[in-house]
């Protein structure tokens, strides 16, 4: 048994499928799921249940992932004991937000004389996670979801992190000033039917929607691209919409526009909370505290 399958039974249990998890583990699903056979081989009794709608953990399976949680908590407290080093370095890793970038912005001008080594970086989800549990960034921007929570609260809890409420905000359609629904005050999934859907962050829909909407509207068909100007460029020539939450929208340009996104009624789909992540201990120092002081100062700012 070693820490990486460990890492590897988290991660599967919080992903809910093989597939899934691979992608965030970086690791192929063919040696991800022998790995975890290899494991259960040693331990002589199932992890998981294996269906064709996804995978459950079995009854022992349940007490060996509570274990396995305690176990990696404490190895990742053990590891950064010791491998922490003392460079001044100051990192951020977010998802694709603007204000988290202006508020890097500010803390670079107001400590860059300090001789601090600098690094911001736009990730998914899960990325995120990853890189402030193995000590890469300090803060982690993201946000929870009905869709997401339970599956990074499981994480969070995993990799002993803690989760900081900033600010709530709803879901909205981004699409160009020329797309034929752009002059809409609010919109619903069925004005969408029959447009094409862009995403550079797969994951990104399901932190949306449900999994019975991303079926019943096809939005696991979406065209997938690497960056977030090709994802503009696609906008605005296929007429294509993406979605993006409430604080995104001092980020979008004069050529495209925030629709609120709606369902039939009238309601608002989708309330996410934002907010940022540290280690459980929930220490800053002095330029981490003066970051997010700068990100809740742009977001009220932005009438948020």
């Amino acid at each position: 048994m070693t820490i990486q399958q460990i890492r590897y039974v988290i991660g599967i249990a919080g992903a809910g499928s093989f597939n899934k998890a691979a992608e965030k583990l970086f690791i192929s699903q063919p040696s991800l799921t022998s790995s975890v056979h290899d494991l259960e081989d040693e331990i002589g009794f199932q992890i998981f249940n294996r269906t064709a709608r996804g995978i459950t953990l079995t009854e022992r399976g349940k007490e060996f992932l509570s274990d396995a949680e305690v176990l990696f908590r404490d190895f990742t407290s053990f590891r950064d004991k010791y491998t922490r080093g003392e460079r001044k370095n100051f990192s951020v890793s977010a998802l694709y937000y603007a204000f988290a970038r202006e508020a890097f912005v500010h803390v670079v001008r107001q400590f860059g004389s300090e001789g601090y080594d600098f690094a911001f970086r736009e990730k998914k989800a899960s990325d995120v996670i990853d890189d402030v549990a193995a000590g890469k960034s300090e803060i982690g921007i993201l946000y929870l979801s009905d869709s997401n929570r339970d599956g990074i609260t499981r994480l969070l809890r995993a990799s002993c992190l803690e989760f900081h409420h900033l600010t709530e905000c709803n879901a909205f359609v981004y699409l160009h000033e020329s797309h034929p629904l752009a002059g809409r005050e609010s919109l619903s999934l069925d004005d969408l039917t029959g447009y094409r859907f862009v995403t550079f962050d797969t994951d990104d829909v399901r932190s949306f929607f449900p999994d019975e909407l991303i079926t019943r509207y096809s939005l696991d068909k979406a065209i997938r691209v690497a960056d977030r100007s090709t994802e503009l460029n696609l906008l605005k020539t296929l007429k294509g919409y993406t979605f993006l939450s409430g604080v995104s929208g001092e980020e979008t340009n004069e050529d495209f526009l925030l629709i609120p996104l709606k369902n039939q009624d009238g309601v608002a789909l989708g309330t996410f909370q934002l907010g940022y992540i540290t280690h459980g201990d929930g220490k800053m120092n002095g330029i981490g505290r003066a970051y997010i002081d700068n990100v809740r100062r742009i977001l009220h700012i932005a009438g948020l």
